[in-house]
């Protein structure tokens, strides 16, 4: 198999990872619910993987992370968890996951104001909608609380959105800042303390190359959040309510320490890696690109269309980031009027390609490009994927333009 489907999740993992799980299965008791060996290697796991992750994404210290079994769960845990009321608002952008905007559909049904930030010709964050937007409820709302939810990565196009811009105008709107890194984290750098983002979300199984039902939630020192599950904690007992240290806040219930003891295994063998990986990634981006303008340039017109691509043909950074004009290694495509379920289906029946075709959980976006009935194809790439299956990748669309398209 071709596995070009790691914006969805990491699939050729390093092999400690299903060492380190298989090991925590025979090694792990609870963590946090015993002064015997086997509880304390788990509660050191978890630590130490909370440590992992705070130097990861610039964070306080290891007490401000706590596990969420993924991005899905530590979104709903900030966006309900900050209390907002009848009357508040929410700013989203329609380049959202559902995962941000069904969150944010039930707080709509409660009452709060949610508005919808869009996107630039080139399917980008209108980062004048949104200044204009915060600006707008503040002064007709000085006292009003403002929430702001947005992905770092669209999922859909891998375009990346500026996140100093973003920190500038929560900062000057008085705006509590979440911040979507479930298609970033481990592949874009993060500096939360740096940046002013108040809560940061992310899933361990995409390119932090855990297991699945892993994840985690950074929360700034002095932001609040009403807990999304109340159980056991391990620590006070005997409150009728959630204890308010954190991590334990947040964290009801017996944590997934086997995949977080592969979480671990993961971030431990990535150090010093990633800056290399993501220009790998980023360069198969840029052959599919090139490929596919070959394949237009043949055919006398734009048989295969590309979503969301900038200017200058996005040329692909060098290994100084530039956040205004980054992206994901992302490929997000249609040929001429076939839908993308069968574009997905050839690939893999003929090639043993794997791709992602359909919605991709992103309603609004697909109403921006006018392709909510036949969906979009998603080729997505690590530092796994080689050129030679890129050219594959190439050779194939080649032949379905030829023969289908």
């Amino acid at each position: 198999m071709i596995y070009f489907d790691n914006a969805a999740t990491s699939y050729n993992r390093p092999p400690c990872v299903k060492e380190a799980v298989a090991s925590a299965i025979d090694a792990f008791g609870n963590p946090s619910r015993g002064a015997y060996s086997a509880s304390l290697d788990a509660d050191r796991c978890l630590f130490e993987t909370r440590m992992q992750l705070a130097a990861l994404a610039g964070a306080e210290g290891p007490d401000c992370v706590a596990f969420t079994m993924n991005a899905t769960q530590a979104l709903c845990t900030a966006i309900f968890g900050l209390g907002l009321q009848k009357g508040d608002h929410l700013v989203v952008s329609i380049q959202e996951h559902n995962s941000v905007l069904r969150p944010a559909y039930r707080l709509k049904e409660k009452g709060i104001v949610v508005h919808f930030i869009g996107l630039t010709a080139d399917a980008r964050l209108d980062m004048e909608d949104l200044g204009q937007t915060l600006r707008a409820i503040r002064t007709q709302n000085p006292d009003t609380r403002i929430a702001v939810a947005l992905s770092h990565g669209s999922n859909v196009t891998g375009n990346v959105i500026d996140l100093s811009v973003v920190s500038a105008l929560c900062s000057e709107n008085r705006a509590t800042w979440i911040l979507d890194a479930a298609q970033t984290m481990g592949i874009i750098p993060i500096n939360i303390r740096r940046l002013g983002i108040d809560i940061l979300c992310f899933s361990g199984h995409k390119a932090l190359m855990g297991p699945q039902g892993t994840g985690a939630i950074i929360v700034r020192r002095g932001i609040s959040l009403s807990p999304l599950m109340a159980g056991g904690s391990g620590i006070r007992t005997f409150l009728e309510t959630m204890p308010q240290e954190m991590p334990e806040h947040l964290e009801a219930g017996t944590q997934n320490a086997h995949s977080i003891a592969g979480l671990h295994a993961a971030l431990t063998f990535a150090e010093g890696k990633r800056e290399t990986w993501r220009e790998q990634a980023l360069s198969l981006r840029k052959q599919l690109l090139s490929g596919i303008d070959v394949i237009n340039r043949q055919a006398g017109e734009e048989r295969i269309h590309i979503y969301g691509r900038g200017t200058a043909d996005d040329p692909v950074q060098t290994s100084s980031y530039d956040e205004s004009g980054q992206v994901l290694p992302t490929v997000a495509f249609n040929i001429g009027r076939l839908d993308a379920a069968d574009v997905a289906d050839r690939l893999w029946r003929d090639r043993q390609i794997a791709v992602r075709a359909g919605g991709h959980c992103a309603p609004l976006i697909h109403r921006f490009f006018g392709t909510e009935k036949r969906g979009i194809v998603r080729a997505s790439f690590s530092h796994a994927n080689t050129p030679g299956q890129v050219q594959t990748l190439i050779e194939e669309l080649t032949d379905i333009v030829q023969t289908e398209g």
